[in-house]
Order: structure tokens, then C-alpha cells, then sequence
């Protein structure tokens, strides 16, 4: 099958350090390929990728715009690939750009939702209102969630789904070690949803040194670390590394005792539990989002209700085996499964579209 992936212009693909649809694009893109698949990337000219790649800007263009601007550019990039997938004959478009395009191409397309059905654009549009408004249009445009969890959030009524695809770690990627270093780990952005403050309290609590490599690389995360986050770093210590390189990151997890995944809102998907259960490392979450959809409780990290539950389950790491979290990971979230995921959806429009 011919697709056209489409990518975001803010980062490589893959990112250089954080940036999880990036990831996903990358690895999906190349899990397509090695099925056999003629896969099209549209992604900055600074990606590498076993597809073809045709480039929406000569280099990834940065972060740091304002709403208004990055939306411009957004649609810009996703209107000169939807017109460029069609002079390539692409049988179908899979966009990680936008969740709803205004060109009328006779080519079925799929977005994959990689945020929450509540997010608003700079209309002042809920995802899911948008999602709602396409179905409705009669354009043969399609919605994959990336957790049952977030689908439900969205709602079933009045949107076109194509399915529900989980993303995907390379295990070739995530090294394993069963023999762990005393320290917890916390990966993510600046931002209230991701619970900085949180995971520094319940390392503080439980004793245990904390390593944070924490994305701020837009003004709003770095006031948000310096108000939020900060003062509580000067009462319990924590190693603060900012963003490293993926081969580092991937050493941090793979020592890690365990990887504290705090985050305070309901995560679509949350890509550091499978990272960190790839290379061995059990994960402590908030029963929240997708978490129960990635972590089983008791055997590849622990679900907690609140703080005190968290820091009671630093002191049954030592119960995890860390095999069970590299099978567990291997089993339900590799690439080939995430790419045959994608094939099943593909499939299914295809169908809807012949049906019409």
C-alpha cells in the first residue's frame, strides 16, 4: 500500500531528545516499510527514515511560537503535503499534523489523536468537537485513537474511528539490565500535567535519589519549572539533567530502580512506561488515562491512587521482576505490533471508502 505519513515541522524524525509523536511517527513509518509497505514521510529535511522522505521544510523549524502561529504553519505544512501525497498517487494519508483538513482530495484520510478530547485550538474548538465536525462533512477523513481510555474520552457517537492502535518502543533501542542502581526516574516535559512537583515529593518521601530529565525548552515550561517545581528542589534534592540524547536516556531507564510517571491528567497514552518497562524498569503511575491499559499492577510497576500510594509502592520495586516488564513490553507494544495495529485501520477505511 502507498501512505503518506505526514509529520509535525517542529522536530526531527526521530527527535534528537524529547518528542514522543515524533517517535511514534518515526517508528511507525519504518515498521510499515520493513512490512513492505511504500511509505511517503512528509517530515523536516533533518529526518532520517527508511521511507521516503519528502521534506516539508529544509530543517525542523523549533517550539517556541505563539497558538495563532504555530496553527499557520501547521495547516501550511499539512496543506502542501495533502497536494503533494495527491500528485504522488498515495492511496492514503495518515496525519500526525492536524485533526482536520479543508482540502477536498479524493484520497481517504486518517489522523491519529495524540492529545485529549478536551484540548482547544486558538478558535477556542475542543478536539473532539472537531473530530465530531469532520465525521459530519462526508469527507472520507478517519480518527485512530491511541488508547481505548482516550477513545472513550472523545466518545463514540459521531466520530469516524478507524481504530484504536497503542504506540510502540524499538526494543533494539532499550537495553536491559536486570541488576538496577539506587535511584528513581522521572521523564517529561514542564507542565502541570505531567506532575514534576509530585514525583519530586514522593522520591523526597520514599528516601530514594531522584535523576529528572525534564524537557524546557519553550518560555511556559521554564516558568512553569522555576514557580512550580523549583522550590521544591531546594527543600529534597534531585539531579536535574534537562534533555539528553535517546541513547542516554535509555541508560538512565535501563539503571533506574523504577521510573515515576506522575502525570496529573488523564494521559492519552504516556510513552515513558513503555520505554522504561522496555529496558527492565518497573513504572509507578496514577491510576489515570492509559495507565491501566500499559502497566499491570503488581507485575510490570504499580497503580496508585494518590501521593501516599505511590510512596508506599517505592518499597515494592524490589517485588517486580524485570523480565516481566521487557515481555510485557515486547508482547503488546513493539513496532511490528503497533505497525500491523495501523495496517488493520488502513484496511478498515478502505473498506468504509468502497462501501460509500
Amino acid at each position: 500500500m502507498k501512505i503518506a505519513i505526514l509529520a509535525p515541522p517542529w522536530l526531527p524524525v526521530p527527535p534528537t531528545g524529547y518528542g514522543g509523536i515524533e517517535w511514534v511517527v518515526a517508528q511507525l513509518a519504518d515498521g510499515l516499510a520493513a512490512r513492505g509497505n511504500d511509505v511517503l514521510l512528509f517530515a523536516p529535511g533533518s529526518s532520517q527514515t527508511r521511507a521516503r522522505l519528502l521534506p516539508l521544510v529544509p530543517t525542523h523549524v523549533g517550539q517556541d511560537y505563539p497558538l495563532g502561529m504555530k496553527e499557520a504553519l501547521q495547516f501550511a505544512c499539512a496543506h502542501y503535503a495533502y497536494a503533494r501525497a495527491a500528485l504522488e498517487r498515495a492511496e492514503l494519508i495518515h496525519d500526525h499534523i492536524v485533526l482536520a483538513s479543508d482540502i477536498d482530495l479524493d484520497i481517504p484520510v486518517i489522523h491519529t489523536l495524540h492529545g485529549p478530547a478536551d484540548g482547544k485550538d486558538a478558535a477556542g474548538r475542543t478536539a473532539a468537537d472537531i473530530c465530531r465536525a469532520v465525521s459530519a462533512s462526508g469527507r472520507p477523513e478517519y480518527y485512530v485513537a491511541i488508547s481505548h481510555r482516550q477513545r472513550e474520552l472523545y466518545g463514540e457517537e459521531g466520530i469516524n474511528w478507524a481504530g484504536t492502535v497503542h504506540n510502540a518502543v524499538d526494543l533494539d533501542m532499550a537495553p536491559f539490565r536486570a541488576e538496577k542502581d539506587d535511584y528513581l526516574l522521572f521523564v517529561g516535559r514542564a507542565n502541570w500535567e505531567k506532575g514534576l512537583d509530585l514525583a519530586v515529593r514522593v522520591a523526597g518521601r520514599a528516601g530514594k535519589r531522584l535523576v529528572m530529565v525534564v524537557k524546557m525548552t519553550e518560555e511556559f515550561e521554564r516558568e512553569y519549572y522555576r514557580e512550580h517545581v523549583e522550590p521544591w528542589t531546594r527543600k529534597i534534592p534531585v539531579e536535574l539533567l534537562g534533555e539528553i540524547t535517546p541513547q542516554e536516556k535509555f541508560e538512565l531507564y535501563s539503571r533506574a530502580q523504577g521510573t515515576l510517571f506522575s502525570s496529573q491528567w488523564e494521559e492519552p497514552f504516556g510513552l515513558v512506561m513503555v520505554e522504561s518497562m522496555a529496558c527492565g524498569t518497573p513504572v509507578i503511575a496514577l491510576r489515570r488515562g492509559a495507565a491501566r491499559e500499559v502497566i499491570v499492577d503488581g507485575e510490570t510497576g504499580y497503580l496508585c491512587a494518590d501521593e501516599d500510594e505511590m510512596v508506599a509502592a517505592v518499597g515494592k520495586l524490589g517485588a517486580i521482576d524485570p523480565r516481566r516488564c521487557r515481555e510485557h513490553m515486547a508482547q503488546n507494544f513493539s513496532v511490528d505490533h503497533m505497525a500491523a495495529g495501523y495496517e488493520a485501520a488502513y484496511a478498515h477505511v478502505a473498506r468504509e471508502v468502497r462501501g460509500r
